[in-house]
This record gives C-alpha cells, sequence and structure tokens, in this order.
C-alpha cells in the first residue's frame, strides 16, 4: 500500500471512529482515555475500508491524498522535524541587493529622493546602516546611557589629587567598560546645579531646556551643560522628530533626520529604529529597510523586542526579506528556532482571507500548509490548529475541520475551538453528538450557548424529530432561554406548546420571545392564538405594528362586531330563495 492510501485510510478511520461512537468525542475533549473495546466500527464500514486499499472508496466521503497528508497525526507519529526551509536568500543575506554590499557599491543602493543620499549598510552583520564610510573598519561605540556617579571624580579633579583621581577612572571604567570620562572634568567649577533642567527634561519639553541653557549662559558664560544631559537632549529632541514625521507619514523627512543624528539608531531607541524601517520600506527601499531590521537582530539582545522586530518587518518586506531575517534567530534552549513561529505568519494571513472571503488567490501552496501542519502538531498550537480546521470549514470540508477542531481543543481548551465542534458535528447531521458537547460546555461562552439553543430549538420544532427532551432537561432549556433572552429559543418554545394544546403556556412564552427580539416565528405564533381565540383586537394590534415586516400577517381576517352583521346579510342576500308551495283543495264529487 502506497504512503497516499495508508494516510487517506487512517484519515477515514479517525473519521468513522467518532461517527460510530459519537459518546467518545465529549470525553476526547476532556482529556479522558478511552478503552479500545469501547469503540465500535460496524462491519459494513469495515468492509469499505477493506476496499480503500483497491479501485473503490467509501460512499460520501471525498479524501484525497493532500487533505490526507493535512490530517492531525497521531500521537505515535513520531517527533517531526523542528526546522523550518526558508526560500529566497541565505541566512542573513539582503535579498534586495543585486550585488553583495561594500564600501565600493553603497551609492548604487542608495535613496534617490531629494534627501542626500543615506550610507547603506555595510556587510558587517553588527554595523549601524548609517555610519560614516570612514568608520565602517571600526564602528563607532554606542553612547553610554546609563547614569554614572562621577561626584568623586570631580571632586578629585577640582582638588587637583591626580592619585585619587586615576585610582577613581580605573574604578568606573571596571564597573562600566562601556563609560568615557567627561571632558569638561577640569573645567572651573560652578555652583549651577543642573537638577532644574533634568526635571525639565523628563517632561519632555526639551525647546525649554534650551531655554534654561542659553538663559543661564547669559549670565554665566563660563558654565557648559554636562555631556550627558547635552547627549540626551539631543536624543530626546531627534526623537520627537522622528516620531512626529512618521505619524504624519512624511516618510523622507524621517529618513533625513536619521541621517543627520546617526547616534539615535542605537537598542535603546527601538520605537526610532523601527520607525526608520519601515519609512524605507513606505517608500520602497526595501534594502535600506532590511538592513536596518538586520542591524536589530545582530545587535540587540531584548528577545521581546527582537520578536516584535521581526513581526513588524513581516508586515513591511515582501516574503523573501521577512525569510532571510528569520533565519538570523537564535536556537533556543529547547533546539527549536527563535523566530520559526513568525515565519508562518504570511501563511496565517493567506488562511485567514481565504476563510473570510474564500479568496482562492489566496490559498498556500500544498507543502506551506505541510510544513504549517508540522509546525502546529509539534508545537501544539491550539489557535493554528483552529485555523486550519476553519480553513477545511470554509471549504465545507467538514469531516476533516472536525478533526482539527478536536485536536485544537486537546492543545487548548478554548471556547471557539468548542464551538467549531459543535458546528462541524450538526453539519455532519448528528445533531444528538452536537447536543452532548453543547450541553459539556454550555457556560464556556455566549457562542456555545447559543449553538445549545439553536440545537434545541430545531429538534422542538422540526417534523419527525428523534429526540426526547426528559422533563429535566426541558427545565434545564427553557432556564437557558431566559437567562440568555433568546428570542428563537422563546419562540421555539412557543410552538412546542401550541403544538400540545397547552394554549397559556404557548401564548407566555410568544410573548417573550417577542419583547426580546420581535422574529417572524414569535409574531405569526401570537397571530395564531388571537385568532384561534378570535381576539381580534389583539391580531389587529399585530397587523399594524407588524404588518409591513412580516406579509404572512395578511393571512389572517380581522373580524369586528360591524363586518360581521354585513358578512351575514352578504350570506344572506346571496342564498338561494324557496319559492313557496301553492296548496288546493279539491273537492270530491259525490
Amino acid at each position: 500500500m502506497s504512503a497516499k492510501s495508508k494516510l487517506t485510510l487512517a484519515l477515514l478511520a479517525a473519521t468513522a471512529l467518532l461517527t460510530f461512537n459519537p459518546g467518545i468525542v465529549p470525553r476526547l475533549l476532556s482529556g479522558e482515555q478511552v478503552r479500545a473495546d469501547e469503540i465500535l466500527i460496524d462491519q459494513k464500514l469495515a468492509n469499505d475500508l477493506d476496499a480503500l486499499t483497491g479501485e473503490s472508496s467509501l460512499p460520501g466521503v471525498e479524501t484525497n491524498g493532500v487533505n490526507a497528508a493535512l490530517a492531525p497525526a497521531s500521537q505515535d507519529a513520531g517527533v517531526l522535524q523542528n526546522q523550518v526551509a526558508y526560500k529566497d536568500a541565505a541566512p542573513g543575506d539582503n535579498p534586495f541587493q543585486a550585488v553583495t554590499v561594500n564600501t565600493e557599491t553603497i551609492e548604487a543602493a542608495s535613496f534617490q529622493s531629494t534627501t542626500p543620499a543615506l550610507d547603506a549598510a555595510t556587510s558587517t552583520a553588527t554595523a549601524n546602516p548609517f555610519v560614516d564610510k570612514s568608520s565602517v573598519d571600526m564602528p563607532k561605540p554606542k553612547p553610554f546611557s546609563r547614569q554614572v556617579d562621577d561626584s568623586a571624580l570631580r571632586y578629585y579633579a577640582t582638588n587637583k589629587d591626580l592619585k585619587r583621581l586615576g585610582a577613581e577612572l580605573r574604578r568606573l571604567k571596571s564597573l562600566y567598560p562601556d563609560w568615557e570620562p567627561p571632558k569638561d572634568l577640569f573645567s572651573p567649577a560652578t555652583n549651577i546645579s543642573e537638577q532644574p533642567l533634568w526635571e525639565i527634561y523628563k517632561s519632555g519639553d526639551f525647546a525649554k531646556v534650551r531655554a534654561q541653557i542659553a538663559l543661564i549662559q547669559s549670565t554665566n558664560p563660563k558654565w557648559v551643560p554636562s555631556e550627558d544631559l547635552l547627549a540626551k537632549l539631543q536624543a530626546g529632541e531627534t526623537r520627537a522628530l522622528v516620531n512626529r514625521a512618521f505619524a504624519q507619514g512624511r516618510w523622507q523627512q524621517v529618513i533625513g533626520t536619521a541621517q543627520a543624528n546617526p547616534s539615535i539608531l542605537v537598542c535603546d531607541e527601538m520605537q526610532v529604529l523601527w520607525n526608520v524601517a519601515e519609512a524605507f520600506a513606505q517608500t520602497r527601499n526595501y534594502a535600506q529597510s532590511f538592513d536596518l531590521y538586520k542591524y536589530v537582530l545582530s545587535t540587540c539582545d531584548d528577545p521581546q523586542l527582537r520578536l516584535a522586530t521581526v513581526q513588524k518587518a513581516s508586515l513591511l518586506l515582501p516574503s523573501k526579506g521577512t525569510s532571510s531575517l528569520i533565519a538570523l534567530g537564535r536556537t533556543n534552549a529547547d533546539g527549536t528556532m527563535e523566530f520559526e513561529n513568525v515565519g508562518f505568519d504570511g501563511l496565517r494571513r493567506q488562511l485567514g482571507d481565504y476563510i473570510q472571503h474564500g479568496n482562492f488567490d489566496s490559498t498556500p501552496s500544498d507543502e506551506d500548509l505541510r510544513r504549517f501542519v508540522d509546525f502546529v502538531q509539534r508545537t501544539g498550537s491550539g489557535p493554528d490548529a483552529s485555523l486550519i480546521g476553519w480553513y477545511f470549514y470554509a471549504q465545507e470540508d467538514w469531516k476533516m475541520a472536525n478533526s482539527w477542531f478536536i485536536e485544537a481543543a486537546k492543545f487548548e481548551r478554548s471556547p471557539k475551538h468548542i464551538e467549531g465542534v459543535i458546528l462541524t458535528l450538526r453539519n455532519m447531521e448528528q445533531a444528538g453528538q452536537a447536543l452532548k458537547v453543547a450541553r459539556r460546555f454550555l457556560k464556556a461562552s455566549p457562542e456555545i450557548t447559543d449553538q445549545y439553543i439553536e440545537i434545541v430549538s430545531s429538534e422542538l420544532t422540526v417534523e419527525g424529530s428523534e429526540m426526547e427532551f426528559k422533563e429535566k432537561e426541558l427545565a434545564e432549556f427553557e432556564k437557558t432561554v431566559k437567562v440568555r433572552e433568546s428570542a428563537l429559543g422563546g419562540q421555539a418554545l412557543g410552538w412546542k406548546y401550541l403544538g400540545e394544546g397547552e394554549k397559556t403556556k404557548a401564548e407566555e412564552w410568544f410573548k417573550e420571545s417577542v419583547s426580546w427580539k420581535p422574529t417572524e416565528g414569535g409574531v405569526i405564533g401570537l397571530a395564531v392564538l388571537a385568532s384561534r381565540a378570535k381576539n381580534y383586537k389583539a391580531l389587529n394590534a399585530l397587523k399594524a405594528q407588524y404588518g409591513k415586516d412580516y406579509a404572512a400577517l395578511s393571512e389572517f381576517k380581522v373580524y369586528t362586531k360591524s363586518n360581521r352583521v354585513k358578512r351575514k346579510k352578504q350570506t344572506a342576500e346571496k342564498a338561494p330563495v324557496k319559492k313557496k308551495r301553492r296548496l288546493t283543495l279539491f273537492s270530491r264529487e259525490s
């Protein structure tokens, strides 16, 4: 038997298990173990399954080789490969460059606009793409952003205590290797405190800080603000300019501001990095955009920011750029790749578009789907398993969708997955089994409660239903209908009791139904009761209020006292006139 036939046979066997053993589904969803002797499959199905090894197929089931390969794997399928094959670009390479980027070919890839061309990224993985070419071989160190207490250092400098000054310098360098001594260490001492300036800086009013500095210098010409304050002030001003231009969609200004202040492009200013990268992408300069994203992944270590960077890139860059960035992911402790999950975001969007719009142009390839299925099985991703379920649901492949919803519920007990199980069971004409699942998870979500009400309402009103509801079950349904204020459930109960001759109960439920939400079923139910009771006043009120919405009300005749008399007169006039017989008395001749 071929591998394709084995997969198809396995899928149909799993479907048969659920079809002929409906009581097992709720137990599977609850995680209970099911014994082998509890699973029954009739002989006809066994014969049909055997026939699949030949040329015949099971009637009513269409399962091609592709779908069989995409069915949820059994628990004994073994550990799947944990690598994803990425195409179009070698790991970390910029796929948007015609040739390998180097310092001689930078100009060819520069952004062409009224803004001066920006320096492209170098081939060095950790190089900031905006550094000057003259510093490519020795990248500038990132500005040190941590606050260092240099009060002792300044004290020793003021007192010309060079021995202690040297010792303090060595101590600070050992604690903060990236820190550089302030250049104003030996400047004349002043009694001016910068604390008020820092307070203004924290408020974000950078213009006011500049104004205060100018004011202080007007009366103290020799005073110079600390390098730390000036560096942070410049970074804040640049950040504000970039973010404002970004919010207004002025992409070239975003890029130009970053070019003028490349020191802002550091890991501590991640939002600025993201904004500049997006500005490049929006101007279709994917090469520069890719280099900025790559710079983040090659330089910054925060896992959440790294992940967010790839996610943002996946929304802006063509797929080959995203794939190349994903390949820069690190290996996790469990052997999985850092960005493997993000690698399927594009496919998820394709599936979502197909589910929502039925757009066949967005249908992913069979190979991409197989890789996604492998990933979902290996990671136990409930939302992804459910997404596959809705994908098959959109194709009306109820059995395959049902299998994936059950798989999703095993991975993650989410009401949305249970709802999928119920819907597919109903489409598979297994209302009884769907009702069992709905009852079990009745309070899990409003959607499942609505499904429960729909199932019971349908069975109460459909002709020839095989379901019987015990008194306790009916009481539970009535309670649920009232809590949910379900017009559908109310009218279903109204028709049930009307059919059983319990007019009072029927009227109560029809009135409840219409008060929650007027529907044709509820209004017509009240009309039937009013007509039978010859309550023409109530019937006339219904016709006046709902006659425009429900045409069926026109079939109900309203009779008043005057038109009843008129009707009798018309009936009498139309009746045939009987001629009186004339009696003749005859006398006998004697």
